[in-house]
């Protein structure tokens, strides 16, 4: 009978499981690596908290130059609205002057009344540019030659809003907003007086001028460019 023999050959079961302590070295580098994280993020926060406080610093002085400039453009809105103001109100106020024309056939005197409307007419161009407004040189410019764009009617020489705009467009080379197109037409009665006269026909706005007004704007014109007016003609 044979004696049962003993296995010297070991099993994994066996053995006692091997783990790698960590060592002081491998602990301090890891340590280290963690404190150099640490720093570099908080300079990035730092670096993002300078930023974030330089902007609000632009922001503030933005807000600041915004402020201060619109407000200063509101003063030169406000300024060149009470000159446009004054200037109407000087047109409007000033007293009209009279002139008598001997008629040939009878030699007898008619008296007729000159209109702010007619005065303009008859300054020089560097006055106009430099009294008139935007819109009251357009009037000034359409009533020096408005036989030239006017529809010839019983009542006088018409004109249409659409005339306007093309007589503006031609001359400036844009078209006019409508707005402008019925400030011109307010102006052209308003200067006028009793020779321009605003009405409506099929729904259209119209301005119908006297054909002797008419004339007397075109040949002030003409006769003005070798005798300017003085340049009080304003006051």
């Amino acid at each position: 009978m044979t004696e049962p023999t003993t296995s010297t050959e070991s099993t994994a079961t066996d053995q006692p499981a091997t783990t790698e302590e960590p060592t002081l070295e491998s602990i301090s580098e890891q340590l280290e690596a963690l404190t150099n994280r640490v720093e570099e993020l908080e300079a990035e926060l730092n670096r993002k908290d300078d930023r974030i406080e330089e902007l609000e610093a632009e922001l503030t002085e933005y807000k600041r130059f915004a402020g201060s400039e619109f407000a200063d453009v509101r003063g030169r809105i406000t300024d060149v609205e009470d000159q446009i103001q004054e200037l109407e109100t000087t047109l409007q106020e000033t007293p009209t002057e009279t002139t008598t024309v001997a008629a040939e056939e009878t030699g007898s005197q008619t008296t007729t009344t000159e209109t702010p409307l007619e005065r303009i007419c008859t300054l020089p161009e560097h006055v106009a540019n430099r009294e008139l407004t935007t819109n009251q040189k357009r009037a000034r410019f359409i009533a020096q030659d408005v036989q030239d764009y006017a529809e010839k009617a019983p009542a006088g020489l018409v004109l249409d809003s659409q005339t306007i705009a093309k007589v503006i467009t031609a001359a400036e080379g844009s078209k006019p907003h409508t707005q402008t197109v019925a400030r011109v037409m307010n102006f052209l009665e308003k200067l006028g007086k009793d020779d321009v006269e605003q009405t409506k026909r099929r729904g259209k706005k119209l301005v119908v001028i006297d054909e002797e007004a008419a004339d007397r704007y075109h040949d002030r014109c003409d006769r003005d460019i070798e005798q300017p007016p003085a340049e009080d003609v304003m006051s």
